[in-house]
């Protein structure tokens, strides 16, 4: 133990200081390093967030112009349609079922 004391005695406090102030600044680079890559990865989740957030909305938006494409309304509104006439009282045939479809 007493050899262990010596040894200490030996030691300049400006080595001493100059050490500390050396595992400081590693210790402060490492810290800042792993800081910085915890802050990209937060940056780069919070940018992939908002864009599924957008293709979110514009997926529900493009849902809601296929139903409104699909209405009654909307089709009814097609040139089309619109071309159409309806058929006079005695322009309309109908046609008896047939009661046998297949027979053995």
């Amino acid at each position: 133990m007493n050899n262990f004391i010596s040894k200490l005695e030996e030691f300049n406090p400006v080595y001493i200081g100059s050490t500390l102030l050396v595992a400081a600044v590693l210790m402060g680079a490492f810290s800042m390093t792993s800081l910085n890559e915890k802050a990209t990865k937060g940056y780069q989740v919070n940018k992939l967030e908002a864009e599924r957030q957008d293709l979110v909305r514009d997926g529900e938006i493009t849902d809601m112009l296929n139903l409104r494409a699909r209405s009654l309304e909307s089709i009814k509104e097609t040139d089309r349609v619109s071309a159409m006439v309806k058929p006079g009282f005695e322009q309309i045939v109908y046609v008896s079922p047939i009661t046998v479809v297949a027979q053995r």
